[in-house]
């Protein structure tokens, strides 16, 4: 057992804003956890994949906090897509990553994470303002390809041949995914988090990261609503509320909350057969299959994300909201203009500037990110879990994690495009491909 754990002194570390946050020392207040190695904060697929991946390169002294319970913040609330199609090579390796562990669950992490391999469509427009779109996505295609993503070019009329219920007449070439298909993401994250807690990592729930405290420059531990705990290396993997820790230090972190929803519909007895997941950005929405009879749906565009509160936002659905739905996917399965509303509800995402993820080490010393995902983290979250995992202990990286780092905030760098081949889009999905 390490008695002590030492941050890599080669991690990209970044200053935003020149901040430093005031030393705090900790009044004797009881919880059960009082001194760890690695604290985490945030109990959602990325929190729980990192503590997974910190004990099973050894390090036994960890605690994971969670506010609630596990997964029940936006990895909860997720359709848990597994889309591997990305036009920028970071985050198209993140999510391969991500999708193999998922794939190789039972063996790799142990338990069931219910994944499905459903075949996964991708549509961008193809209309006459968008035409640009149609040479980007044979490219993007060939980069996944080289990565070694199971993905291919389709015609609207091999679509058609596949799955005959569907409209196609506005899709010259698509991007068809065989096996991604999606999970179960409460069964996945509560999975990861039992992983964790088998290797020795302790589970703290409903109980609330309040604030982080240095000691010379260096993060010393955290408070947290049942007492104070005292760490060498704290890990935000809590979201929008990773900003609010670091507010009392003047450290502005570029992160915002929107509030999306999805709706959960019945289809009609002629549909009752499954259909193939859906991103489609051409018809405005995206959908997957859940459970016998019923498919998920979410609406893309920017009416439908507000920007909110995360301490205060209505977790229901919009009163319109399942008819907007029913609306929405219809463009592309005519017959589910026949389908009916059964419920559904609002989560959030972690919006940064650029809709690219935040992870890495932080000006302090000991302070480590992983939030910012823009509403396209959980099919990262193991991923990022190994990733950051490595980056904290001082191994060698997999992933080049330098393209997410904060300091790409500090001038107009973020700005720039990733890749020169990514989309132009008429419909708002929140992150980017």
């Amino acid at each position: 057992m390490r008695q002590r754990l030492e941050t890599n002194p080669g991690a990209i570390h970044c200053s935003h804003r020149n901040g430093c946050l005031p030393e705090r020392r900790f009044k004797e207040q009881s919880l059960v956890v009082k001194h760890v190695d690695v604290a985490i904060a945030g109990g959602g697929i990325v929190g729980a994949s990192i503590a997974w991946a910190l004990a099973g390169r050894g390090i036994k002294s960890i605690a994971l906090f969670e506010r609630s319970t596990i997964a029940s913040g936006a990895s909860g609330r997720t359709g848990a897509l597994l889309r591997r199609h990305y036009s920028n090579e970071p985050e198209a390796r993140l999510a391969h990553l991500g999708y193999t562990i998922y794939r190789d669950w039972p063996s790799v992490v142990g338990g069931d994470c219910g994944h499905v391999p459903e075949g996964l469509v991708v549509t961008v427009d193809c209309s006459p303002d968008h035409v640009e779109n149609i040479p980007r996505l044979h490219k993007n295609v060939a980069l996944q390809n080289a990565l070694g993503i199971d993905s291919r070019v389709i015609t609207g009329d091999d679509l058609l041949k596949m799955q005959p219920f569907l409209n196609t007449a506005d899709i010259p070439v698509a991007s068809y995914e065989p096996s991604s298909g999606y999970v179960d993401s409460i069964a996945a994250t509560r999975s990861m988090a039992y992983a964790a807690q088998t290797l020795g990592v302790e589970i703290q729930e409903g109980v609330n990261v309040t604030g982080i405290a240095t000691t010379s420059g260096r993060v010393s531990g955290i408070s947290t609503s049942e007492g104070n705990v005292s760490a060498d290396v704290v890990v935000c993997a809590n979201g929008p509320w990773f900003a609010e820790l670091l507010q009392p230090a003047g450290i502005s972190i570029p992160i915002s909350a929107l509030r999306v929803q999805i709706a959960i519909v019945q289809r009609p007895l002629e549909l009752d057969s499954s259909h193939f997941v859906f991103i489609d950005t051409a018809a405005g929405m995206f959908t997957r299959p859940w459970g016998p009879g019923r498919s998920l749906v979410g609406v893309g565009g920017g009416d439908q994300h507000d920007e909110v509160d995360p301490n205060q936002f209505d977790p229901r659905n919009d009163r319109e909201y399942g008819s907007t739905a029913i609306q929405a996917i219809s463009k592309r399965i005519p017959a589910m203009s026949k389908a009916s509303y059964l419920h559904g509800h609002a989560g959030l995402y972690d919006m940064t500037p650029d809709a690219h993820p935040i992870m890495g080490g932080m000006a302090i010393e000991g302070l480590y990110v992983a939030a910012g995902f823009s509403g396209a983290g959980f099919k990262k979250g193991p991923a990022v879990g190994l990733c950051l995992a490595e980056l904290i202990d001082g191994a060698k990286l997999r992933i080049d994690l330098s393209p997410f780092a904060l300091c790409r905030f500090d001038n107009d760098d973020w700005r720039k495009p990733w890749s020169d081949t990514g989309y132009t889009f008429s419909s708002d999905f929140g992150h980017k491909f």
